[in-house]
């Protein structure tokens, strides 16, 4: 039979205690909300060139059936076959960015410069 301790008299822990075992979920609804916070301020903006990500196994055909399906402009291939840049088609008042999600793409970023940071090397 389990021995059942006798109640303190509140100086060997008390709510201390409680607080420091709560530590670890309160970490992680930090990390958490800061994760969110700073995907909010990468989403790039709606005419910019953007950098789209899919699955690591992706190839670089069915890469461009995603933006041919959002209706986006191809601005180059990444260095991976998984990673594209592209911008909004001319005229077109679309949600690029929600419409690359809405095809597939796993991450939409906002390419910095004119090809972008992921951009394919040309020599």
């Amino acid at each position: 039979m389990a021995e059942r301790l006798p109640p303190g008299d509140g100086t060997t822990g008390g709510w201390a205690a409680e607080w420091r075992s709560l530590r670890p979920a309160a970490l992680l609804l930090a990390a958490s909300l800061g994760g969110i916070a700073l995907l909010g301020a990468i989403a790039p903006r709606p005419a910019a060139t953007m950098a789209v990500i899919g699955a690591p196994w992706w190839d670089a055909p069915r890469m461009a059936a995603i933006a041919v399906a959002a209706g986006a402009r191809l601005v180059d291939a990444g260095r991976f076959d998984n990673v594209l840049i592209v911008r909004r088609a001319e005229g077109e008042d679309t949600d690029l960015a929600a419409a690359l999600y809405g095809a597939g793409a796993w991450l939409v970023l906002d390419a910095p410069g004119p090809r972008g940071c992921l951009a394919g090397f040309s020599g």
